[in-house]
């Protein structure tokens, strides 16, 4: 788990490392933001390594203050949005984009009233034992709720097995964060969908491959067609 800036900043090279090679298997404009998924959640925990150092004292106040507001909009603004319109984007069955636009609805609504909670009122970052523990001024559950509706729902109605384990895993991931430290949950389930974002490279992987085949067989047929 998160207990230091190391782990950080190590899973931010372990799952960059994923996030570029999932790029770069990006082939239509509509998969660049599912595809680009991993390279951000590697950037998100490298910020957060930074949010450690300033906590400790190892950095400027300034810039773990910028760390600290860079992590908080971007886990609580930028993916409720970002999430469900990738998946609608990519989704091909027509039926289940229709299923995934309500989806991307309640991420845009859910990311502009946190947008505005976490611009609005002071953020603080402390230390905690498993991981930081982030408080803002975000009132009750029920927000909670609607983003990991949006965030985890979204992935669950892809048509794609892979992306739909992204989903489950990261549903049981903020269960499991919740059991560990309900303080600092958002760093811990961060972290957890960083990791869990390797499934995604798995998608775009068998997507190149099935696809390999499709030209292969078309090759074949031809070339059988024209003899």
């Amino acid at each position: 788990m998160c207990f230091a800036p190391e782990a950080d900043f190590t899973a931010a090279v372990a799952v960059g490392s994923v996030g570029v090679v999932t790029l770069r298997q990006a082939r239509a404009r509509r998969e660049v933001i599912v595809a680009a998924l991993p390279l951000l959640f590697a950037a998100h925990q490298f910020v957060e390594g930074f949010v450690w150092l300033g906590i400790r004292g190892e950095v400027s106040s300034g810039l773990g203050d910028a760390a600290r507001d860079v992590y908080v909009l971007f886990a609580f603004a930028v993916l409720p949005v970002l999430v469900p319109l990738g998946f609608l984007l990519l989704e091909p069955v027509r039926q289940r984009r229709r299923w995934l636009a309500p989806f991307v609805a309640l991420g845009a609504a859910v990311g502009l009233f946190l947008l505005w909670h976490v611009t609005q009122y002071p953020v603080q970052a402390i230390e905690h034992a498993r991981g930081i523990a982030y408080f803002t001024h975000v009132p009750g559950d029920a927000v909670a709720i609607l983003y990991l509706v949006a965030t985890c729902g979204a992935p669950l109605l892809s048509s794609r097995p892979y992306l739909r384990w992204f989903g489950v895993i990261n549903l049981a991931g903020a269960g499991i964060a919740a059991v560990l430290s309900i303080l600092a949950f958002e760093s811990l389930w961060c972290l957890y969908a960083a990791l869990a974002s390797v499934l995604i490279l798995e998608h775009f992987r068998r997507e190149r491959a099935a696809e390999g085949d499709q030209s292969g067989r078309s090759i074949r047929n031809s070339s059988s067609t024209t003899a």
